[in-house]
């Protein structure tokens, strides 16, 4: 009886009026006072209404209409409206009509949708700080917004509403959130590519960068190797990053005891910012002896991480993988006993040794050892040109003194 009584109301037929039958309807969940008997829906006297007591009605009323949408009013005139809207926005959108963009709990608003995404990213080593710009976000006037409905502007005027941060930072957040309409994207019945907003340009500048030079980088990693001998794994990653320049610190985490070969290649897979992909680095004869050695010591099947905890370190856990800023850590600490200051992991590896071996042998040579090359060509080239391994071999042997700490200045992005 409740399924046909319910079946009559959202049809919402009127034969005596000649007119079609239409999508939805409204009714109440509430009863009769004097007898218990339901209300009824009379589109005549604009209401719900006992049968039995016809001047008994309701004061709360229910828009029930196909696809699950259910919303309650307490006003009768806001729920027809509601109502109508309903029926016109799926007469227009027709195909594109998505029940979900109507639910009182709003499936595809930003702050919905915003918790599926962050369960993609999990495996992302940037993992917290995406979650704090997607949940700004979803904190904002965008969090209750269905994404159809969030535009260019809105984004735009959330952006530039975040006090005291950089452009950089304002940038990094453009663009998370960016890739969170990306993704919305290429999941079915969210958006379409006439839905995706236009995003801001942000110009910015990235700031000054401290560099050293190969002595002072030399007697940091020197200093690493005498405070780290419970871990000689730490002072071998360490050199190995200020030694190939196409090496990030996150690219030893992904490697095995596997992924050194007998020829010498050293296996990455999936490295960063290279998706779906890998990427081969040749080693030094003496890094591939330290490889070996540090093996011999500490035996483990091929598929565990090289560069994981041993026993005898308080707060690491034997055979843990080392974590993001492992590496940062320790180098952090060698600078401090010498009395260097502001020359970070990645600047005082990476960026030192491209500058000074720029220096050396000539910028060509720098950029053909770093790996980074045109897009289209690493699309296509796994393994580092076979000049790499030559430009490293003669930069190990070309390290001399040269300028005191050098502020290397980044090129303006969009």
């Amino acid at each position: 009886m409740k399924s046909a009584r319910l079946t009559r109301t959202m049809q919402m037929t009127d034969t005596s009026h000649g007119r079609r039958c239409m999508a939805g309807g409204i009714n109440s969940s509430q009863k009769c006072p004097k007898c218990g008997s339901r209300f009824v829906h009379s589109e005549k006297r604009r209401g719900c209404f006992c049968p039995n007591h016809p001047k008994v009605g309701a004061t709360s009323f229910e828009v029930q209409f196909p696809g699950g949408i259910h919303r309650r009013f307490p006003d009768y005139t806001d729920a027809v409206r509601f109502l109508n809207y309903l029926r016109v926005e799926k007469d227009n959108r027709d195909t594109r009509f998505d029940p979900d963009d109507y639910r009182s709990s709003r499936p595809n608003s930003f702050a919905a949708l915003a918790p599926k995404y962050l369960g993609r990213k999990t495996d992302k080593a940037t993992y917290k700080k995406i979650c704090t710009y997607i949940n700004r976000a979803a904190a904002s006037d965008l969090g209750p917004m269905n994404i159809r409905e969030i535009s260019g502007g809105d984004i735009e005027d959330y952006l530039y509403s975040i006090p005291n941060i950089s452009e950089k930072t304002r940038f990094n957040h453009m663009t998370q959130l960016r890739d969170f309409w990306t993704w919305c994207l290429k999941r079915e019945k969210i958006i379409t590519l006439a839905d995706m907003p236009t995003f801001p340009d942000i110009d910015f500048e990235l700031g000054w960068r401290k560099i050293t030079d190969w002595d002072t980088q030399a007697q940091v990693i020197e200093k690493v190797r005498e405070i780290t001998t419970l871990n000689p794994k730490i002072h071998l990653g360490i050199d190995m990053l200020a030694t190939y320049t196409a090496l990030r610190p996150d690219d030893l985490r992904r490697v095995t005891e596997a992924s050194l070969d007998d020829q010498g290649f050293l296996t990455i897979h999936k490295p960063t910012k290279r998706k779906n992909q890998f990427k081969m680095i040749r080693l030094l004869d003496e890094h591939i002896q330290m490889w070996r050695e540090i093996q011999q010591k500490y035996p483990a099947m091929p598929d565990m991480p090289f560069f994981r905890h041993v026993g005898g370190i308080p707060g690491c856990k034997p055979d843990q993988i080392f974590g993001p800023k492992y590496f940062n850590t320790w180098w952090k600490a060698a600078c401090k006993e010498i009395g260097i200051e502001g020359v970070p992991l990645y600047p005082g590896t990476k960026h030192t040794t491209a500058t000074a071996t720029a220096k050396a042998l000539g910028k060509e040579a720098a950029l053909t050892a770093s790996g980074l090359t045109n897009k289209a060509f690493e699309r296509y080239c796994q393994v580092e040109s076979s000049g790499a391994f030559d430009i490293v071999t003669a930069a190990r042997n070309s390290k001399k003194k040269a300028a005191e700490v050098i502020p290397l200045k980044r090129r303006t992005k969009k």
